[in-house]
């Protein structure tokens, strides 16, 4: 800990021992009423064995425990907040959790741990409880990036617009695939060997082309819709859209059907969060309700997750500047040049080779000249 009283402010304004990302997040999300969730970092593998398409196709490491139970390092932290949830729809619960969870490498040569923050809100979800959600992913984004934006879609409308169609379930799935896939052509090849009705069939690929701000893209698919459920969902994107509008970063906020994860489990709206740095999304969410109807429970719920690995560098505990030097330069002057940096509240490494840094400065004549 710093010594003086601005090195206190500097150190907590800073997140605490580097971890600025996580520090902030947990107060913005404190600020909202969710309250830190504790879990074990194991489980039973039957619990991911009987929910494995939620998983998305992750694998789960597995070890024998006592009395011969086959457990699981956890993949999931959703699954088991889900488990061990004794919200209902008259006394929800809202948690966030930071966690690490567990999956095999490509190639099952190893295993990564996965830093992960997250919320879930559990008990009774409405456009209030929607809204509330898109505002603090938004405001999540921006803690990681300036440039950053939030993709919305709906599996309602998605399953809607595509139970119009007439299909059998196999074919059904492969239309699903050229949706997230953005894929017209072979969207198109699949309705000419179906015989689907044309003018559905027109529908829906133009659905699949749609995508852009959300307040300029809602008004084309509101012409398209067909069937109660995707009218029913179109209803509830129009109403995030005009809540949207008020939010800061609002205008982050893009319609991208592409954007759906497991059917059985998803029946709401759905969340992808990108950022600048970042070619994949850094946060994940959406509504879940069928996962806890699978697991008995009577309440809805919405939440998200974060892969804190994505963050930026100058989010992830790497200093401000490293500071370079050689055997020539004076001991004295450069530790009184990299002290007067940590004067100003920057984090300093010195060191003879290059470092991870935000900024990385070489001590040369007496002077810092910057190194990229």
């Amino acid at each position: 800990m710093p010594s003086s009283l601005k090195g206190i402010e500097r150190f907590f304004e800073r997140g605490g021992d580097g971890q600025t990302l996580p520090f902030k997040l947990s107060a913005l999300f404190s600020s909202y009423g969710y309250k830190k969730y504790r879990m074990s970092r194991f489980e039973e593998y039957s619990l991911y064995a009987e929910n494995f398409d939620f998983l998305a196709g992750s694998n789960v490491i597995t070890f024998g425990g006592e009395g011969g139970k086959l457990l699981a390092l956890r993949p999931d932290v959703t699954l088991s907040i889900a488990k061990n949830s004794k919200a209902t729809k008259e006394n929800g619960e809202k948690v966030y959790y930071h966690e690490s969870v567990y999956r095999l490498s490509r190639g099952n040569l190893g295993y990564e741990e996965i830093d992960q923050m997250g919320v879930e809100n559990i008990g009774e979800v409405d456009l209030l409880a929607i809204a509330e959600q898109a505002e603090l992913i938004l405001k999540s984004l921006a803690l990681f990036s300036g440039e950053y934006s939030l993709d919305v879609s709906h599996s309602g409308l998605v399953h809607g617009m595509v139970s119009q169609l007439g299909l059998s379930a196999e074919a059904k799935a492969k239309v699903y695939e050229c949706i997230k896939r953005k894929s017209v052509h072979a969207f198109a090849e699949l309705m000419e060997r179906e015989g689907a009705d044309q003018d559905a069939a027109a529908k829906v690929r133009r659905m699949i082309e749609l995508s852009g701000p959300i307040d300029e893209v809602l008004p084309e698919l509101g012409a398209l819709i067909m069937g109660e459920e995707a009218a029913d969902a179109y209803v509830q994107l129009m109403a995030l859209s005009h809540e949207a509008a008020r939010m800061e970063g609002g205008d982050r906020l893009r319609l991208d059907l592409s954007v759906f994860n497991h059917l059985d489990y998803y029946n709401g709206v759905m969340f992808n969060g990108y950022i600048r740095e970042c070619p994949k999304a850094v946060i994940v969410g959406g509504e879940y309700d069928k996962l806890l109807e699978k697991m008995g429970k009577n309440v809805q719920a919405l939440g998200f997750a974060i892969n804190l690995g994505a963050a930026p560098a100058i989010h992830r505990g790497v200093a401000d500047i490293a500071l370079l030097y050689d055997e020539s330069d004076n001991v004295y002057e450069v530790l009184e040049q990299a002290n007067k940096l940590r004067e100003k509240g920057k984090s300093v490494i010195v060191s003879k080779t290059r470092v991870p840094a935000v900024k990385t400065y070489a001590y040369t004549d007496g002077t810092l000249q910057e190194v990229k």
